[in-house]
Parts: C-alpha cells; structure tokens; sequence
C-alpha cells in the first residue's frame, strides 16, 4: 500500500485541479461553515429515518465481522453494507484526539451513500481508484463525526479516530483492503488497513463530514 500512495500522490495532482472545487454531497446533511475555531455549534445533522432504528450509546457492544467490539462513541451507525462499524479509540483518548472542550460529547453519524447520493465526491473516489491502477470498490460510507453539546451538534474539525468494519461476507480476504477518504473540498487521502484481520478493516476517520470508500486490490 505504500507504493500505492506514492501512485496516487503523483496521478491526482492534475485530478485534484478539477476536483478541488467540489464538496462532498449528501442528501440530508450539510458540512459546517469553516472557521477558525475548532468547532461551530448547530442543530443536529442527523438524518431522520436513521436516528432511532440505528443509534448507539457510547460503550454499546457493537457485532463487527461477527466480533463483538465496544464502539466508544454514541451515535448513528446506519451503514447497512458492512458486517458492523465501531469506533476503537479508547474513550479516555476522545477528548484529546478530537480536541473537545468542556461540555462536549463526541457523536458520530454513519450512513451508506452511493453515486446519486455522493455525486461530487465519487468523482475523487473514482479519480483515486484510477490512480491506483484499478480496484474493487466494496462500500461507500457518509460520515460525519463531530460532537453534542447541550443537545446540539458540534462541527469539528480537527482530530481523528480508528473506525473499525467488518468486510461483506462476499468479500474476498485474500485481497489488500483500504478506505478513500473524500473531504469537502475534494481532498482526497488512501487511509491504510490498521489492523490485520483479513475480515474486518480499520482506517482513521477524520473530524467532519467524509466520504468513505472502502476499497480492494
């Protein structure tokens, strides 16, 4: 996955002139407004439909490739193409690694997209999986990963945490894993497979709105 980097770095260089005026889209969330703090208060972004069926509590055990795993942030995790997601990083770390303040709570909110949902970020992803010569796209992912304070959602920007998935039961395991991340903007980044489960893959997940798609090659 190295070289793939290396790849990737050089070939989206032009890509990146094209795409960089493009933010990631979803249906039913908006990205917050930049800024020079860390974080901007507003009302939750969380999609209706989702919100009850899906929601988990901070520390809830969560099946992950048939593995129970604690996920360590409350929220929606409504991705429906993956065998389970959880967050890893410990809850003691969430407060540094997300730089929270007094008051604030990470949340999350995980959702499958697709093409017609994701439009402009599936040019980067489709851009990234060119440069890297060709791949099997497995699940593509919305993730908004912010914070609630006061019963409102948080936009952050700064931090990140290890989300871990569980691979669909057609996936092939003798394959080498990996997750595209789409930024608003269009900046796009290959987050290596941090664990060696050859069921289940695990990538950092940045602060704010992201799309994720998890590739095989």
């Amino acid at each position: 996955m190295r070289s793939m980097k290396k790849v990737l770095a050089a070939t989206l260089a032009a890509t990146m002139v094209m795409v960089s005026a493009m933010t990631v889209c979803a249906t039913t969330e908006n990205a917050g407004s930049g800024s020079s703090s860390s974080s901007t208060t507003q009302e939750t972004s969380t999609p209706a439909t989702y919100a009850e069926a899906n929601s988990q509590s901070a520390g809830a055990s969560v099946k992950v490739g048939g593995v129970a795993v604690q996920t360590s942030i409350a929220g929606v995790y409504a991705a429906e193409s993956l065998k389970g997601v959880a967050v890893t990083t410990p809850a003691a770390d969430l407060a540094a690694a997300l730089s929270l303040t007094s008051g604030q709570k990470a949340a999350i909110i995980i959702y499958d997209t697709d093409q017609k949902k994701s439009t402009a970020a599936m040019v980067s992803v489709n851009a990234a999986i060119e440069a890297l010569g060709g791949a099997d796209l497995v699940s593509t992912l919305n993730i908004d990963l912010g914070a609630k304070q006061n019963g409102k959602w948080v936009t952050l920007s700064n931090g990140s945490v290890a989300l871990k998935a569980g691979l669909p039961k057609t996936a092939d395991t003798t394959k080498t894993y990996s997750a595209i991340c789409v930024q608003p903007g269009g900046a796009t980044t290959i987050l290596e497979d941090q664990d060696t489960d050859p069921t289940t893959v695990t990538f950092a997940v940045q602060a704010g709105l992201g799309t994720y798609a998890i590739i095989a090659k």
